[in-house]
């Protein structure tokens, strides 16, 4: 939600304060001529630092040099912090151990558009207490579109798209005029001016602003990736088998694992078809099929790859219950002189009861949104709604923002959408485990199911934040299925207890639409091949999915781009789906 909210701010307070009216203008079937067809920018407005860097050790004294910057720092117990001067991100380092084994690292880029993120940096040897890696940041790319077409009634309509963040949420469809050397944008219902950007009609270019320039030019539908699903030039979609990309996963030709390829091929072409200009189909990024531990389709769209990571927004409260099977899997006991929030354990094994603070809620009422607290993101006057949370200014710890909220029903009892409250239990994990979330994530689960690059969003505090937001690439987003359907292993590899993995997708708790939660899954009963079928789901905004069907031995990942429409984004769900299901034989 963060981006949303620093997208719109940034624009609104941007744009022109020159008015519009109403006033007598020339012939209406030619007004505008110039304004019509395809316009686009596809800039990467950060982060600054990225690329190559060398970290040296002598003694305790350690030095970074990456980008241009050169900086020292001391050890302090059992890390090292080095801080780029001017806020442009940290390296955290932990040595392994004495001598020149590889160190654990971390870089830390600074809040920009998104949130500050935490990404792995994987280094080799060089020499000596000397090693080499690389430093890659999560991206910030803001990819705008802007298609402009003549109405019926000769009036022009231009409709935005932004892939990543779809700005500006609901209404994407606007008025489009030109006043003098602007051009303006009225709401389709009200009227109302929204926008008045610089338009330069010798350049053909419209100016935007979202803290940094957007800077719109015409664009032939191959040259915008970001707006069609896939370039008009391409010959028809023919189902194939993934490509191995050595990343853990056996692809196989879909027929191997008794899928219908004809049905998978159907079902992409019916993607590769959607109108950019829908308002009412979902856009779809990515569409992957796993069946008995095999990967079978791997498709991408609207400019996204294997290698993009992809904003899972609230599909990532998924991973925190992961990461308390994968704490529990090491039999991580809670240090009692670390529960400064909370009961003292005395070296209890984590759990689902494990009590969390204040008398009544555990781990378990965290992640299944019954802790009870006056917290409900659905609720925008909630004072523990998420927005809320991260938007106010008076308590940068966001655990203890959760911790003071008045209670309002009796813990378990009461089923109420609360991003905060995961949050909080990755602070049970953290404090468990001893470990900074993203070590505990990339030493327990990462590594060994052989991910990419992906990033862990931050808090204020420099804490990982638990209640949604990571960035992963779907293939490895879809490993988290098999993993579960493997009972916690992972290529004969366990990373999670098989009794939290039963205990964590079991009935919890009823939700208000039907459907229930386990620990941190959402549970929903779907039809297919004339029969129901019980799964279970990690879900985010925008049609993050990745879903686990038991009985058919199926996972699948889905993302998409519809941030703020659900009604759009929840067909993937009710449709898309099940029609990947009736594909299974």
């Amino acid at each position: 939600m963060m981006f949303r909210r620093k997208i719109c701010l940034g624009l609104l307070a941007a744009g022109s304060t020159i008015s519009h009216t109403s006033g007598a203008q020339p012939s209406a079937a030619r007004v505008g001529d110039d304004l019509l067809g395809l316009w686009g920018a596809e800039p990467v407005l950060g982060p600054q630092v990225r690329g190559g860097l060398t970290l040296e050790r002598r003694g305790q004294t350690w030095s970074l040099r990456v980008a241009g910057f050169e900086v020292s720092a001391t050890q302090q117990g059992d890390s090292v912090v080095m801080a780029l001067p001017g806020g442009q991100g940290t390296l955290k380092v932990w040595p392994r151990t004495a001598g020149d084994r590889v160190p654990e690292v971390f870089w830390v880029q600074p809040p920009g558009l998104n949130a500050s993120y935490a990404t792995p940096v994987h280094l080799r040897q060089a020499r000596a207490n000397q090693w080499r890696g690389l430093v890659a940041p999560v991206p910030e790319p803001f990819s705008l579109y802007l298609m402009v077409t003549r109405a019926a009634d000769a009036t022009l309509r231009g409709t935005f798209r932004n892939p990543e963040a779809n700005w500006p949420g609901r209404t994407q469809s606007y008025g489009v005029s030109r006043s003098g050397d602007h051009v303006v944008f009225t709401h389709p219902r009200t009227g109302k001016v929204q926008w008045t950007q610089p338009y330069d009609s010798a350049r053909r270019t419209i100016a935007f602003d979202f803290g940094a320039p957007i800077v719109l030019s015409p664009r032939t539908r191959e040259q915008a990736v970001g707006f069609v699903t896939r370039s008009p030039s391409l010959a028809p979609y023919v189902y194939r088998t993934p490509a191995d990309m050595n990343d853990g996963w056996t692809t196989v030709h879909a027929t191997r694992t008794q899928m219908d390829t004809s049905a998978l091929q159907s079902i992409v072409q019916s993607l590769v078809a959607v109108d950019p200009l829908s308002e009412t189909e979902p856009r779809v990024h990515a569409l992957l099929v796993a069946r008995d531990g095999r990967l079978v389709l791997d498709e991408y769209f609207r400019g996204y790859d294997a290698e993009m990571m992809h904003d899972l927004r609230s599909a990532s409260k998924t991973m925190t219950s992961i990461m308390a099977g994968a704490a529990m899997q090491r039999g991580a006991t809670l240090n009692g002189a670390a529960m400064q929030r909370g009961a003292t354990l005395n070296g209890a094994a984590l759990s689902a009861n494990t009590p969390v603070g204040r008398a009544g809620i555990t781990l378990g009422h965290l992640l299944s949104h019954s802790a009870g607290l006056a917290c409900n993101d659905d609720d925008n006057t909630s004072p523990g709604n998420e927005d809320t949370m991260q938007s106010q200014q008076v308590q940068n710890d966001w655990y203890a923002f959760f911790m003071a909220l008045p209670r309002l029903t009796t813990p378990g009892s009461t089923y109420s959408y609360c991003s905060a409250g995961i949050n909080m239990a990755g602070d049970v994990i953290g404090r468990t485990t001893g470990q900074w979330l993203p070590r505990l994530f990339e030493s327990a689960l990462a590594r060994p199911m052989a991910f990419g690059d992906y990033g862990i969003n931050l808090m204020p505090t420099g804490e990982a934040y638990s209640g949604g937001g990571m960035r992963i690439r779907p293939r490895d987003l879809l490993k988290f299925g098999q993993l579960y359907l493997n009972g916690g292993l992972w290529r004969g590899v366990r990373l999670v207890p098989a009794s939290w993995v039963k205990t964590s997708t079991a009935y919890v708790i009823s939700r208000p639409d039907g459907s229930d939660d386990g620990y941190g899954w959402h549970r929903y009963v779907i039809a297919a091949r004339g029969r129901s079928f019980q799964t279970y789901q990690a879900g985010g905004n925008g049609g993050q999915f990745l879903v686990v069907v038991p009985e058919l031995r199926l996972t699948m990942v889905v993302t998409a781009g519809n941030y703020g429409q659900y009604d759009i984004w929840s067909k993937i769900r009710e449709q898309l789906v099940p029609a990947i299901m009736e594909a299974a034989r």
